[in-house]
C-alpha cells in the first residue's frame, strides 16, 4: 500500500491516493486548476489539496509544473507585483488545452469501462 514518497507497491516514488496511484492524473488536475486563471505553483499545491482531496509534497508539484513547461502545456512568467517576492506564475498553453480536453475526453470513455468493472465485481460507485 502506498502512502506517498517511497512506494512499497510499486519501488518507486511517485503520488497515491489510498493506493491508487495518479501518475498522469495529477497533471491533469494542475492543468484543471490553471485552465481558467493563471497561479503560482504553492496556489496550485493548495488547490489541489482543497479542490481534489490530493496532498502532494510542494517539490513534487513543482517538478511537474516544470514538466509541463517544458512539454509545451504551460508557459510562466515572474509576477514581481505586490509586497513579497517574485513568483513564477503559470499559465495553461493552447497546446496544453488541446492535451487536457483529449485527455479528459479519454477519461470519460475509461470512466464507463471502469464503473462497469465495478459494476460487475459487486462494488457501487
Amino acid at each position: 500500500m502506498c502512502g506517498g514518497g517511497q512506494c512499497s507497491c510499486h519501488g518507486d516514488v511517485h503520488t497515491c491516493l489510498r493506493g491508487v496511484p495518479l501518475r498522469g492524473l495529477l497533471n491533469l488536475a494542475i492543468l484543471c486548476l490553471i485552465r481558467s486563471r493563471s497561479a503560482h505553483g504553492a496556489e496550485i499545491h493548495r488547490l489541489l489539496k482543497e479542490r481534489f482531496g490530493i496532498d502532494v509534497p510542494k517539490p513534487v508539484v513543482y517538478g511537474l509544473l516544470r514538466r509541463l513547461e517544458y512539454l509545451g502545456f504551460v508557459a510562466s512568467k515572474w509576477d514581481v507585483e505586490g509586497g513579497g517576492p517574485a513568483r513564477r506564475v503559470y499559465i495553461i498553453t493552447e497546446e496544453g488545452l488541446e492535451y487536457l480536453d483529449n485527455s479528459l475526453k479519454t477519461l470519460r470513455d475509461a470512466r464507463r469501462v471502469i464503473d462497469l468493472i465495478l459494476a460487475e465485481g459487486g462494488v457501487g460507485s
